[in-house]
């Protein structure tokens, strides 16, 4: 399977590449009141209001770092209906590789964003973002939310 890879935090994570709708720089977001922290903002791409989800503050390691390879990788959102779209904002968005197999470790603690499993790469370990369950049922919820049309 070919993947993106990125950094959050100290971690090295991996995305599947068919799950990848766009990879865009980090653009200027609009911050949205009484959001959670891990909600770096919104944007909009192609028409749609995409939410970003800064997986750095998601996984409690600060705020993503303003580095050239910080990017936002467009994802179609997997709990939401057909065209919506979620932003991952992450670091050190720089490689795409083939990833062999994957082991299925419960590495996440209870209440911790569950990144997935792990892979090997080579004498280095990646997680495989999963995105069924990077988020909990309620941040889905909210994520949902801001993409809701005006009545």
């Amino acid at each position: 399977m070919l993947v993106l890879t990125f950094q959050v935090g100290t971690e090295r994570l991996a995305l599947d590449t068919r799950r990848i709708e766009a990879v865009v720089p980090r653009v200027p977001l609009r911050t949205l009141a009484g959001c959670p922290p891990w909600l770096a903002g919104v944007f909009v791409y192609h028409g749609t209001i995409v939410p970003v989800v800064d997986l750095h503050r998601l996984v409690g390691a600060g705020e993503c770092p303003p580095h050239l390879s910080s990017r936002i990788v467009v994802v179609a959102d997997p709990a939401a209906g057909e065209g919506r779209l979620v932003g991952l904002l992450a670091a050190q968005v720089d490689n795409l590789q083939e990833a062999k197999g994957s082991t299925s470790i419960g590495l996440t603690a209870p209440g911790r964003p569950d990144l997935g499993p792990v892979l090997a790469d080579g004498t280095s370990v990646l997680r495989l973002v999963d995105l069924e369950r990077l988020l909990p049922e309620s941040a889905r919820q909210l994520l949902a939310a801001t993409q809701e049309s005006p009545a």
